[in-house]
């Protein structure tokens, strides 16, 4: 009897950790956040970068926050498509650029604000809320 409990023991453990690694590594990146937001700096097009910003169940929430490696952003909600925004991205050295406005987002992506291109860069910097239903 010892034998089938280790059995079924030793499986429950394996579909737990075979749960836990699918839920971190597939779940987080593509399902929606707790945190309502998130963050993607992508290559573009023409050599730059875009931040899109995603922002989740924007119906019923509030404030949105999240900050990673080179980035910081707050975004409030302050009507049904009025938001304020403050955002920061880029490390010190490159130059930090802030950006801090009220504005209007409909659902879809929305650019929010483009910086040329700095001495190290190749193309231009754009920054874009995706305000996901």
């Amino acid at each position: 009897m010892t034998g089938k409990w280790r059995l079924l023991i030793s499986a429950v453990v394996c579909l737990v950790a075979i749960a836990s690694a699918f839920h971190f590594l597939v779940m987080e990146r593509y399902g929606v956040p707790d945190s309502g937001i998130r963050v993607v700096n992508q290559r573009s097009d023409d050599g730059g970068r875009d931040w899109v910003i995603r922002l989740y169940q924007s119906d019923s929430r509030h404030h949105w926050q999240a900050s990673g490696d080179g980035y910081a952003v707050a975004i409030d909600r302050l009507g049904s498509n009025s938001f304020s925004l403050d955002i920061a991205y880029g490390s010190s050295g490159d130059g930090r650029h802030r950006i801090r406005q009220q504005v209007r987002l409909g659902e879809g992506l929305t650019l929010v604000a483009a910086f040329g291109a700095g001495p190290a860069e190749a193309g231009d910097t754009r920054v874009i809320v995706d305000r996901v239903k």
